[in-house]
């Protein structure tokens, strides 16, 4: 009897638990999980420098407003409503009503609720709006994800659930500067062939770069023809935080799906997030939303009515967020290239137009990004290697082994250790110039 306990528990052990073929991807290390398990295990050791994630800054000012805020909703009869009752799977309708005649002006367009839908974050959002327009498709074709430029968010790679539906060329390499550059699409490359969806983060996560209006309305003359969306992520982009320096706003019109977060105003574990979008998208997005969510939360809508009802964020974006993040980066500008210049350092920034982020390479590194992350990481510093940032590019791109993306909403002290730690590495690890 004990034997053949003990045989059934070392099968047990050695047995393989068996997953779909879609489980399986997913357990193999992305760069988006890698990302937030850094977040989630730090320890508030005092070297550790986290400069991997993408967690905003602590902004007294305006976590000042958000508590206030959160003050309003303790109050009955709103906390028992928000704790107590369901949603929509995409919002009530008073909520996405509000939201609608709110957004229209902002965003230079008239729409209605139906036009509207709420998630629990603009990441779930995505997960369906991708898969919505690729893989198999109804008619038996196959859809892809077009990234018209990369390097793009890491956290898109990683939501398909069909296999190597995304596609990517290398962008045009723009020098600005000294030791500065911007990446731009290349039109000769552009093709639309079995493509079902773009996705653009603007200001883009990881580089900051924000796409002309004249590139975006350049594709769109191809896309509006053969009935291809276009997804635009303005995470960091207009109405708020309106993270985008001097560059025009982005508004909505018809082929365009819009998303917008609050966490980058402050508020990522509110989870919330909106999508303008034409009706029929917002109406399968419903059907999804109800099968994975059964509905989203509360807070985030609770939230965005008062904010909204105020007309807070505006000025929150243009007088506080704004200032706050360019004084950032031009800061974290000084630090870094005080620190590679000191160090010898042969090195490349993007420049940052807007977002959290400075992307950074090393075009004479002996070693790939991959290493240099872990090599920091052994030093408490904590990066994003770049090599995630290309889902679809099957070209050689050497951008893909060379950048680091690092975040810029610390502390200037925790900056000015970081950018030490990461110059003495970097350094020693140099390929010598013949």
């Amino acid at each position: 009897m004990v034997q053949s306990r003990q045989s059934s528990q070392n099968m047990t052990e050695t047995m393989d638990q068996i997953y779909s073929l879609w489980a399986d991807r997913l357990r193999k290390n992305q760069g988006i999980r890698s990302l937030m398990e850094d977040l989630g295990k730090a320890t508030g050791h005092p070297n550790e420098i986290l400069l991997g994630g993408g967690n905003p800054a602590h902004i007294r000012e305006a976590e000042a407003i958000f508590e206030e805020t959160f003050g309003k909703l303790a109050r009955d009869p709103i906390l028992r409503s928000l704790l107590g009752d369901y949603q929509a799977p995409i919002g009530n309708d008073s909520f996405r009503e509000l939201a609608a005649d709110y957004l229209s002006p902002l965003l230079q367009s008239k729409f209605k609720k139906e036009n509207i839908a709420f998630f629990n974050g603009s990441q779930n959002a995505y997960s369906f709006l991708l898969n919505l327009h690729s893989g198999p498709m109804a008619d038996g074709s196959f859809k892809k994800i077009l990234l018209p430029v990369v390097p793009e968010y890491i956290g898109y790679a990683d939501q398909s659930i069909a296999e190597n539906v995304f596609l990517s060329k290398p962008p045009n390499v723009v020098v600005t500067g000294k030791n500065r550059f911007r990446y731009e699409l290349n039109q000769s490359t552009f093709d639309l062939t079995d493509v079902g969806v773009l996705a653009i983060s603007r200001p883009t996560n990881p580089t900051g770069n924000v796409l002309s209006l004249e590139h975006l309305e350049w594709m769109e003359k191809s896309t509006t023809k053969q009935n291809i969306p276009i997804l635009i992520d303005l995470a960091y982009g207009n109405p708020f935080p309106n993270l985008i320096g001097r560059e025009p706003a982005i508004q909505y019109k018809e082929g365009r799906t819009l998303s917008l977060s609050f966490s980058k105003i402050g508020l990522p574990g509110v989870r919330f997030g909106i999508v303008v979008s034409d009706v029929e998208t917002i109406d399968t997005l419903s059907s999804f939303a109800a099968v994975s969510n059964l509905a989203v939360g509360n807070l985030g809508v609770f939230m965005m009515q008062i904010l909204f009802q105020e007309n807070v964020l505006p000025k929150l974006s243009e007088n506080i967020l704004r200032p706050f993040y360019e004084a950032k980066a031009k800061l974290a500008l000084n630090l870094f290239t005080e620190a590679f210049e000191k160090m010898g350092v042969e090195y490349e920034i993007h420049e940052p137009m807007g977002g959290f982020f400075l992307w950074i390479r090393f075009p004479s590194l002996s070693i790939s990004n991959h290493e240099l992350y872990h090599l920091c990481k052994d030093k408490r510093l904590f990066i994003v290697s770049g090599h995630y940032f290309f889902p679809g590019l099957n070209t050689d791109f050497s951008h893909k082994k060379e950048c680091i993306r690092l975040t810029y909403c610390r502390k200037e002290e925790e900056l000015a250790r970081g950018a030490q730690i990461l110059a003495e590495i970097v350094a020693s690890h140099q390929a010598k110039s013949k």
